[in-house]
């Protein structure tokens, strides 16, 4: 894994991470064009949830489902917590907020479960997992709001969840909301960020688009296609709320680490978001997984390569959070 503030040189896609997108894939051409759905994703993704358990590898955290209530709606979150017999680690007190990935179409707290709880005993920190309202049934800012005030909630919460920090993370689609919910709660102190492949532009001219595109895992029509659902056919937008490389923090945005997979449409704006986080001041670490294609995240129980990926990553936000402690 590079560890640089340049991109990395590319590997070949690891098999079994390969295999593996190759039989979600398969799972989804088994249903005609015309049936697939909003709806009908979702049950896939849940559906296809299985092939990333592993009874072997899944960690032993305490797990606990709960409300968020916000103005007129209310969000459905999940908190982990390391176990009561685990070592304390510098990060004890820590809270993660996390969002999850799924084009802000797809995607629960049931799809990220085995992913947070990976983070949460990895990096020895509680993770509060917030599942937001979903496009195109709330398009565009509706899952940007949710992602801001649920954090804020945290942040008012934080004592009665039994930590004494902030934290926020997200892969995708969610680490997208991660970077906004930091943004626009930039008065409240954020320790760390943890930002997994996130989605910062609508721009797909960028290389990383058009020579590795096509998959497998997430395509350039594919993303297309949620970037649709979320803004609407036009894809016409110029707002800080859906695209977070046009960001003007007047504050020094927390540390970050951002996580990219070299195979992933979204590689070039992930290092652009990177930079730019760099360039307002804060203190950035870049890894790019080299033989991972978007998504290894929720791969980490059943692919040991992403496995080691992900533990690296845990491991450099544990030494941003441990650096920050006191």
């Amino acid at each position: 894994m590079n560890h640089e503030s340049t991109p990395a040189s590319p590997a070949e896609l690891a098999p079994q991470s390969r295999d593996l997108l190759l039989r979600v894939a398969a799972m989804a051409s088994a249903i005609p064009a015309d049936a697939m759905t909003p709806q009908r994703r979702r049950e896939l993704q849940r559906e296809g949830n299985a092939l990333y358990a592993s009874p072997v590898h899944a960690p032993a955290v305490e797990r606990r489902d709960l409300p968020i209530p916000l103005p007129q709606r209310t969000l459905p979150a999940r908190l982990y917590q390391p176990r009561a017999d685990a070592d304390p680690t510098p990060a004890s007190d820590v809270l993660l907020v996390f969002f999850h990935g799924g084009g802000w179409v797809v995607g629960d707290l049931e799809t990220h479960d085995n992913a947070c709880a990976f983070l949460a005993h990895h990096i020895g920190c509680r993770v509060l997992s917030v599942e937001y309202r979903k496009a195109p049934e709330c398009p565009f800012p509706g899952p940007c709001e949710d992602a801001a005030l649920a954090y804020r909630w945290a942040a008012s919460n934080l004592k009665a969840l039994g930590c004494k920090r902030m934290a926020v993370g997200g892969d995708s689609s969610g680490g997208h909301l991660a970077a906004y919910a930091m943004y626009a709660n930039a008065e409240v102190p954020t320790a760390a960020a943890l930002l997994f492949y996130p989605v910062t532009s609508v721009d797909f001219a960028r290389s990383s688009y058009t020579e590795r595109g096509a998959g497998p895992g997430l395509t350039r029509d594919g993303m297309r296609w949620f970037w649709e659902q979320f803004l609407g056919p036009s894809l016409a937008v110029d707002d800080d709320r859906a695209l977070p490389l046009q960001q003007k923090w007047a504050r020094q945005p927390p540390a970050t680490v951002v996580a990219l997979a070299w195979h992933d449409p979204l590689y070039d704006e992930g290092v652009a978001y990177a930079q730019l986080l760099r360039d307002a001041g804060a203190k950035v670490e870049l890894h790019s997984a080299n033989d991972m294609a978007h998504g290894y995240l929720r791969q980490c129980l059943v692919v040991p390569s992403a496995r080691d990926h992900v533990r690296q990553v845990a491991d450099s936000l544990g030494r941003l959070l441990a650096a920050g402690a006191g």
